[in-house]
């Protein structure tokens, strides 16, 4: 199999080489196929590309697809009317295509402006302190024309892709208009308008989405409820420092800031906000169908059977209630089976108690030794000498 070698100005025939080495101008006139392309000068292809391995050093401007297993860019690869297909994908350098970049692994530290992305695999990095150190990568006078001369917007400070779709995706400097991914991790000034994704999603201060598609609970965004926290907790540390609230009214407004962001990022799971009491201390012992609330005169409230251990403020029950001592009072739907009672008992069904400090209600019977206060019942009252 021949190997073909450019040092001045030449021509290439398609067919199918062993090497193909451009360190002049060369430009490729058919399809080739060949185990190794090298570009150190500069390169033109009107012809299909298929190799294992491409190593772009100079500048390549290509007009028909390219298939290879690896393409390494430090230097410019340029693609109008042209897709590129490998399995990997190393750019240091300028990579543009206005069709498709497609690999299973991508690694970009260059600059990247393609129409669409598609990989396994995908971390962009945009090092914008490596691309400044680079030998004039986008020449001054020539930054005016740049969309004209490469087709699309480029741009030192962000890779520009429209559609990206990975299955892992690792970003910073990413401007794009739809990506969708599993994992998802952006940062340095990302800007995306709508993210589609059902795993991780991480997402830094310094990004803007104007839209996010997800399914999973684990999103950390790290946006303006940050900030407000970070700003409101500097206010809640002067105001002590000067000694306008104590240390305790302190501690109260930081928890509240605590809970707040916890509340943002979904870390309280099974806190509800839309229920029907106050967040009073009192225990309240409830049941769901689904989402919905059981509530007294329910039909199904009346079949639960709840049994508490351990002395409680007050309690309120939308079943039967069996429970040992209360300091408060007691409401349940159905039965209520308790010994001391600091307070009021009112009952759907029977009550059974040892000691009841206030007044006692009930549908039922009642059994008690002692009742300080009124008694009322829909059956027997028993009162145990």
């Amino acid at each position: 199999m021949k190997s073909e070698k450019v040092e001045g100005i030449g021509s290439i025939q398609g067919g199918e080489y062993q090497t193909i080495s451009i360190d002049g101008i060369g430009k490729l006139k058919g399809p080739v196929t060949a185990r190794q392309i090298t570009v150190n000068g500069m390169f033109k292809s009107k012809g299909k590309i298929t190799a294992d391995e491409m190593r772009i050093d100079g500048i390549a401007r290509i007009f028909r697809d390219i298939k290879v297993k690896s393409v390494k860019i430090d230097g410019i690869l340029k693609m109008r009317r042209a897709s590129l297909n490998a399995d990997k994908i190393v750019c240091d350098g300028i990579m543009t295509s206005n069709r498709e970049v497609c690999a299973d692994e991508i690694y970009v530290d260059g600059i990247c402006s393609v129409s669409k992305m598609y990989g396994d695999s995908i971390v962009l990095k945009n090092n914008y302190d490596k691309i400044k150190s680079m030998r004039n990568p986008i020449p001054i006078r020539l930054r005016p024309f740049l969309k004209l001369y490469f087709g699309r917007d480029i741009s030192v400070e962000h890779s520009f892709v429209d559609v990206l779709e990975c299955t892992n995706l690792e970003a910073e400097g990413l401007k794009a208009k739809v990506v969708r991914a599993n994992n998802v991790k952006l940062k340095g000034n990302c800007i995306v308008d709508r993210l589609y994704c059902d795993g991780q999603i991480i997402i830094d201060d310094t990004c803007k989405v104007n839209n996010i598609f997800s399914n999973n609970q684990k999103i950390t965004l790290k946006k303006e409820m940050t900030d407000m926290a970070n700003a409101t907790l500097v206010k809640i540390l002067d105001l002590y420092k000067h000694g306008k609230i104590d240390a305790d009214e302190a501690e109260k407004m930081i928890n509240s800031i605590r809970d707040n962001l916890r509340i943002e990022d979904g870390s309280r799971k099974g806190d509800f906000t839309d229920l029907p009491w106050e967040d009073d201390g009192k225990l309240r012992i409830v049941a769901f169908i689904g989402r919905k609330l059981l509530k007294k005169g329910d039909p199904d409230s009346t079949s639960i059977e709840v049994k508490y251990d351990g002395e409680a403020l007050d309690i309120e029950c939308h079943g039967n209630l069996s429970c040992s001592d209360v300091k408060g009072n007691v409401s349940a739907k159905g039965n209520v089976t308790c010994r001391n009672v600091g307070g009021n008992v009112n009952a759907g069904g029977n009550a059974t108690c040892e000691n009841i400090e206030g007044n006692v209600s009930a549908g039922g019977n009642i059994h008690c030794k002692n009742i300080n206060g009124s008694v009322a019942a829909g059956g027997g009252i028993h009162i145990e000498k």
